[in-house]
């Protein structure tokens, strides 16, 4: 029988991505994927870096995994990713029982070190790649999310330097992979059945500015929507900073991109934008939003703002406070501040005290608890298109709304993962199917609709 891997990513979708890619070398090298860890003869951690919770939440599932590794069946146990490509001495160090790390990709290692583990030849290697490599064109994915619901990794790799960020250390500079191999590879998956295509990198409003030619994102999304099967195109990931009329214009134009933008502010004060290089003001900051909520009907915005940064006064959270209140994001993420080792943003003065920030932080998300639960209040009796993620177990006991719900989705206004949920009740709902709804309940996160055809 092939020997048995398992692999559990941590991080954003930029690096399933990377995860999806290392399954598809082992099971093209004979390994067979198995869902449980604590089933597989190898167990694979795919680690993020970004911030001190998000590393403390790698340690912890390695150590979990650990246990495996001495109570199970494992007979291997590999770290990658972004926290092994910015600590390895140090996690090689202080896991011996980890019997191997790779950083960010690791595609051409990963089947030699895992056939070295299970023949016992293995020598504990350390293998962290060059972050400012050459993109890779193409490259075969074990798709490890529905079958309906794809993402499409544009670029790697960030060059905008904001002063509190790590990514450029991890993944090093912004390299976007050619328009031909994502079109291609849209196609393909369009021909698996993927429904909803979501478009990712660490900016993708840069895309193809380091390609001849400059910026392509508009070209790029009109050559999608082209594609036939797709029906959904959703965009993650715009910097604020890197917007003009060219791509509002598309995006408002092509029927298949989603009315939905994920655009991350960290702050509106001038001084704090500029002491984090974001490289756009307070004032351009409401004129997009403007352009924008006039040019795409119905847009639903999510945006993701930074509290207690160095220099962050009180004032200076009154006046975001005050902007929320007044743009009234229909999606909004919020965290505090974590000072990384090597950016700029880490030596800055003024500080403040972690029990401040963190009051800021729920005082912020207690507003945005009432702004949602308004816009969903306003959404009542709508009807609304649903994309079918889960089918729910008949469990013949109604939930707090006095209903029981058949199915879980989203709509267009919701990314997987990261936003809320769209309950349905009704019959025949099965994954990756399209139905109409309507709203009849909402909670301040999800929605509850019957579906009507």
């Amino acid at each position: 029988m092939p020997a048995t891997f398992s692999i559990i990513n941590l991080g954003c979708p930029k690096n399933l991505v990377d995860a999806e890619r290392l399954a598809a070398a082992l099971e093209g090298a004979g390994y067979r994927l198995e869902l449980e860890p604590e089933q597989a003869e190898l167990i694979l951690v795919n680690t993020c870096g970004f911030i001190e919770q998000a590393r403390q939440e790698s340690l912890d599932t390695i150590g979990e995994m650990i246990v495996h590794r001495r109570a199970g069946r494992c007979r291997g146990l590999v770290v990658t990713g972004c926290l092994s490509q910015r600590y390895p001495r140090s996690l090689w160090e202080q896991l011996p029982e980890v019997d191997a790390f790779l950083g960010i990709g690791g595609q051409d290692e990963i089947v030699d070190v895992c056939n070295q583990i299970l023949d016992g030849r293995n020598k504990r290697p350390c293998l962290i790649p060059d972050p400012d490599g050459l993109i890779e064109e193409r490259i075969p994915r074990k798709r490890l999310t529905v079958p309906h619901s794809a993402y499409l990794k544009i670029a790697d790799g960030c060059d905008n330097r904001c002063a509190y960020c790590a990514i450029p250390i991890i993944r090093g500079r912004y390299r976007s992979r050619r328009l031909e191999v994502l079109e291609e590879e849209a196609r393909e998956l369009a021909d698996r059945g993927v429904r909803e295509l979501i478009i990712i990198a660490q900016d993708t409003t840069l895309y193809g500015r380091d390609l001849p030619g400059g910026p392509q994102l508009p070209e790029l999304l009109e050559r999608l929507g082209k594609i036939d099967g797709l029906r959904w195109i959703r965009l993650m990931y715009t910097h604020p900073a890197h917007y003009d009329d060219e791509l509002i214009e598309t995006l408002a134009r092509e029927e298949k991109v989603c009315n939905y933008l994920d655009l991350p502010l960290q702050h509106v004060c001038d001084d704090l934008l500029a002491a984090m290089n974001r490289r756009i003001t307070g004032e351009q900051i409401e004129g997009l939003i403007e352009k924008l909520r006039t040019g795409i009907p119905d847009l639903t915005l999510r945006t993701t703002f930074i509290v207690g940064l160095p220099g962050e006064t009180e004032e200076h959270f009154q006046q975001l406070m005050t902007f929320v209140e007044r743009h009234r994001f229909e999606k909004l993420g919020a965290f505090s501040y974590s000072p990384e080792e090597g950016t700029p943003a880490a030596g800055m003065p003024g500080r403040p005290r972690q029990g401040v920030a963190d009051r800021r932080l729920d005082q912020l998300l207690q507003l945005q608890q009432q702004i949602s639960l308004e816009h969903h209040r306003s959404m009542m009796g709508q009807e609304l298109e649903v994309l079918v993620d889960a089918v729910i177990p008949d469990t013949g006991a109604p939930d707090e709304t006095g209903q029981e719900w058949s199915a879980a989705g989203r709509s267009r206004g919701e990314a997987p993962d990261i936003d809320g949920m769209v309950y349905l009740a009704g019959e025949g709902l099965t994954h990756g199917r399209f139905v109409t709804a309507r709203a009849e309940a909402y909670s301040e996160y999800d929605l509850f609709a019957r579906a009507v055809s």
